[in-house]
Formats: C-alpha cells, structure tokens, sequence
C-alpha cells in the first residue's frame, strides 16, 4: 500500500524558504518547489494562487517569526536600550534572514499583500510600545527606515571596508541622532 503524503501550506512555505536561503529569489520557481517537495507543480495551486502569493506567505511567514523572536528580547527593557534593542534584533535578523530580506528589498508588486502588510503593522504595533512617537521628536517610521536602510546598504556590501565593529558604531550613533532628542526629552 502507498503511502499518503501530507501536503500543508506550511510545508510548502517552509520548503520555499529554504530554496530562497540556499539558491537565491530566483531559483523559487514553482517547478523547483514541486519538485523539492516531491510533488507535481499543478498540485502547487490546491494551496498558492502563483508564486507572488507564495512571496507574501514567505515573507509574512518570516515576519511572523521576527516579531517573536523580538518580543523574547524588547519584553522587559526600557528607555535607550529597548530603541538600540529593537533596531539590533531587527537589522540582525534581516541581515541573517536571505528569504525575508530577499523578498523585502525586491518588493516585485508584494506592497499591496495582505498578509505581509498584517505582519509588518504587528511589528509597527511592537514598536509602537516603545513609546518614540509621544513627542514627535522621531517617528517609529524613520528608526525602521533607518534600519532598512542600514541593512541594505549592509546586504550591497556598500560598506565593505567597514569593520564589523566601525558598522556597529556607525549604525548606533545614526540610532542614537534619530532618538537622542526623545530621550532627552523625556529624561532618560
């Protein structure tokens, strides 16, 4: 008797995160995904519409998993460390993550996704807890802006003569201008 094979959305984003981390964006075709799977393309459709909705499951998926990764590390910490805290863990995580920063930087039409749009405001909804918004002195958007854009320039190795202790030195001091006049404001 054959035996049943089991075939869920998670395997299958699962799956298509590993080939994007090994092989790069462009080697996640639905093809390649069937066949690392073991299965036919056509049975793909029973559970994505087409590889752009396959993107948004990826990169929800791991987004979903960066927002706990830093609820283990923001819960507890306050004032200037809990800033630096929440833009480490995240450059950290994009810098380490090829699936999600891969997906994040090219973008291809994924803006309009729901499901990575769900994700990203509960990570907006993260931040927000760190209270940088009440004084308008920065905004939650320019210190994840800062971040994104740290780590792009980070991933195009526009820095590559930067040390990784210059880069880290480089990056909190751009976090501390974004946030410095909060926190002196604020007293901490």
């Amino acid at each position: 008797m054959a035996t049943k094979r089991t075939l869920d959305k998670s395997k299958i984003v699962k799956m298509a995160t590993r080939i994007i981390n090994d092989d790069g964006i462009n080697a996640l075709t639905m093809p390649n995904l069937a066949k690392k799977l073991g299965i036919r393309s056509q049975s793909l459709y029973h559970y994505v519409a087409n590889r752009k909705e396959l993107l948004g499951f990826v990169c929800a998926d791991r987004i979903k998993e960066l927002r706990k990764h830093l609820l283990t590390k923001v819960i507890g910490v306050s004032g200037e460390k809990a800033i630096f805290t929440f833009a480490d863990e995240i450059r950290d995580f994009l810098l380490h993550d090829r699936a999600m920063t891969s997906i994040l930087y090219s973008l291809e039409d994924l803006t309009s996704s729901p499901v990575i749009e769900k994700e990203i405001l509960q990570i907006v909804d993260l931040g927000k807890k760190l209270d940088i918004d009440r004084k308008n002195v920065v905004s939650l958007h320019s210190l994840l802006a800062g971040v994104l854009g740290y780590v792009y320039l980070d991933q195009i190795d526009m820095f590559k003569d930067e040390s990784s202790a210059e880069a880290d030195d480089n990056y909190h001091e751009l976090l501390l201008r974004l946030v410095a006049p909060k926190l002196k404001a604020s007293g901490q």
